[in-house]
């Protein structure tokens, strides 16, 4: 069984690699992506370009809402030195475990859950002070994108109606925005990048150095 700050280096680790990845491809596809007709090549049009961030944004939220898991676990390995199975019971369900319990992206879900097991303290237990209130509230709106790509209807298309308006969408443009857009295109005026793809990317980021610098302390 590997012990806490080396499992917490290995998730650290694995993650910024795929944040990092998620951005290059970013950069390479949907920024600067051409596509070969023959001998002529044009740039991406712009729903190839969208659907592709919505591609990418999506397998990297994924690997967040795995890191935010990993470290939640991590952090009850800690406070209760239970071994890596048993804290998926205490996180969980005594019966099911981790089995239908999701959320583990929602910022909100996790200080929660962490204050009903520890109180508030430590990194979970304070998380909005830990990775700053504006970080916490990127986070949020990150996870409800995330849920309109994966469901197509209730309430994850009226939550992420809600957030349009504080992503700096007109209102005029609100119906029907596809994520992908909302993606590349916004916030308008912003360098291309530092739209939603690349602020959403940056809060994560800011989480998993928020986790590594938290006891135990790992580099």
């Amino acid at each position: 069984m590997a012990s806490v700050p080396k499992a917490k280096l290995t998730i650290v680790e694995n993650f910024d690699n795929t944040r990092q990845r998620a951005v290059s491809l970013y950069t390479t596809i949907v920024v600067n992506g051409y596509s070969r007709n023959g001998a002529q090549t044009t740039r991406l049009n712009n729903p190839d370009r969208r659907d592709s961030a919505q591609f990418i944004f999506f397998e990297l939220a994924a690997a967040f809402e795995d890191f935010a898991l990993n470290a939640f676990q991590i952090e009850v390995r800690r406070q209760l030195s239970v071994n890596p199975q048993r804290a998926i019971y205490v996180m969980g369900s005594v019966d099911n475990g981790l089995r239908g319990v999701m959320g583990w992206a929602s910022p909100t879900m996790l200080q929660a859950r962490a204050r009903n097991l520890f109180g508030k303290i430590d990194f979970f237990g304070r998380l909005q002070e830990n990775i700053t209130p504006a970080t916490f509230d990127i986070l949020t709106r990150a996870h409800k994108v995330r849920n309109r790509i994966a469901h197509n209807g209730g309430k994850a298309v009226e939550e992420y109606t809600k957030i349009l308006g504080t992503l700096g969408v007109p209102q005029a443009s609100r119906q029907g925005l596809s994520v992908g857009r909302l993606l590349v295109d916004y916030p308008t005026g912003s360098a291309v990048t530092d739209r939603w793809f690349h602020r959403f990317a940056g809060a994560y980021d800011a989480f998993k150095i928020a986790f590594q610098n938290s006891a135990p302390q790992v580099p």
